[in-house]
């Protein structure tokens, strides 16, 4: 506000002195000119006073700002990053709707995960978790999967909503980033075994590809974006049949992705496995 209004002042102070030594300035002329600097002097203040009123509004919204940034930023981590960009640009509305959609659907578990739980700290085991659902939801994020749901241990990821890069693309997607983090979890197990974590923790993972109901589920006081259907029931179960430390997939993911994917028939359950 000062390097505003310095020049004003300069103006003032100058007209004044003026005033004051030049004596041979007629009447009418001084009094002409006494009105106008009263003038000017109202003028100046009354700008004085908007100044500060803006800042005063600039600081609120300053902090406003700084509010709603932080309040974005931890809501955000209730949200899948597409399902939480999709909401702010008015993509998505909040409101009961839903649509069917042919999604890649997946879901993964860490086998021998409840023994753990009865064996670690709950420090220790919150920890754990933590670290392995970070690593998992960042490579997730890598493939353009959007995350449904934690469930504990077991995480459910689908392609093919809000984004898609078309139906096959996000069938390789999802096979890729499930082989990804099955990469990554042994390097977890490595470094949790230097760390004095002997049990084995393995994960089982399933995936198909089908038509799904996707949308806003809930109450109407209470949404919840997911996936439900068939689809969903499907992998679910190939997830459960998996066996340690592999991908289970259904014939209609492996049509998707058999061209870039090396698979193997899995006779038991006349699904498709992974080589990994």
């Amino acid at each position: 506000m000062v390097d505003l209004l310095s020049s004003e002042e300069a103006v003032i102070d100058k007209a004044k002195s003026l005033l004051e030594q030049e004596k041979s300035i007629p009447v009418e002329v001084r009094s002409h000119f006494e009105e106008l600097l009263k003038a000017y002097i109202k003028l100046n203040k009354g700008q004085s006073r908007l100044i500060r009123l803006s800042d005063k509004s600039q600081d609120k919204l300053n902090i406003a700002n700084a509010k709603l940034e932080n309040f974005s930023s931890k809501l955000s981590k209730y949200f899948s990053p597409q399902v939480y960009q999709s909401l702010f640009t008015g993509e998505l509305d909040v409101k009961i709707e839903t649509k069917r959609k042919q999604l890649t659907v997946f879901f993964s578990d860490l086998q021998g995960f409840t023994e753990l739980t009865e064996r670690l700290e709950p420090e220790v085991l919150t920890k754990l978790l933590t670290h392995y659902l970070t690593e998992m939801s960042r490579i997730s994020i890598k493939w353009g999967g959007t995350i449904d749901k934690f469930i504990g241990d077991a995480i459910m990821i689908f392609f093919g909503d809000p984004n898609s890069q078309g139906e096959n693309q996000d069938a390789i997607n999802c096979v890729k980033m499930a082989m990804e983090m099955l990469d990554k979890l042994e390097e977890l197990r490595e470094d949790w075994r230097r760390k004095g974590l002997a049990l084995p923790i393995n994960a089982r993972i399933g995936i198909h590809t089908g038509i799904c109901t996707v949308g806003n589920f809930g109450s109407e006081d209470r949404l919840d974006y997911t996936i439900i259907g068939n689809g969903v029931n499907l992998a679910s179960r190939l997830e459960s049949n998996a066996n340690p430390n592999s991908i289970l997939i259904s014939e209609d993911t492996y049509l998707h992705v058999q061209e870039e994917i090396l698979c193997k028939k899995y006779k038991l359950f006349n699904k498709i496995s992974i080589f990994n």
